[in-house]
């Protein structure tokens, strides 16, 4: 089942070259990159067995890519 969500992330430097290479090395490789303001946020769609379980991975690999979740917003 694909679950779609989006996270804000806070610890990754937009304006640094190549910020989002952590991030899809990590794993993050199924979200659109947004920066909006200077903060960042991934639009996933994320296959798992349940919305929590798909929120949990992703949140694993952003915190593998050196950032933190700030916020999770739910998708219709």
């Amino acid at each position: 089942m694909t679950h779609a969500f989006t996270l804000e992330v806070s610890g990754i430097d937009p304006t640094r070259p190549n910020y989002e290479d952590p991030l899809y090395e990590a794993g993050c490789n199924d979200a659109l990159i947004v920066v909006r303001d200077g903060v960042v946020f991934l639009d996933f769609e994320r296959e798992a067995p349940s919305f929590d379980d798909a929120v949990k991975s992703a949140e694993r690999d952003v915190i593998i890519a050196g950032g933190r979740v700030v916020r999770v917003r739910c998708c219709p």
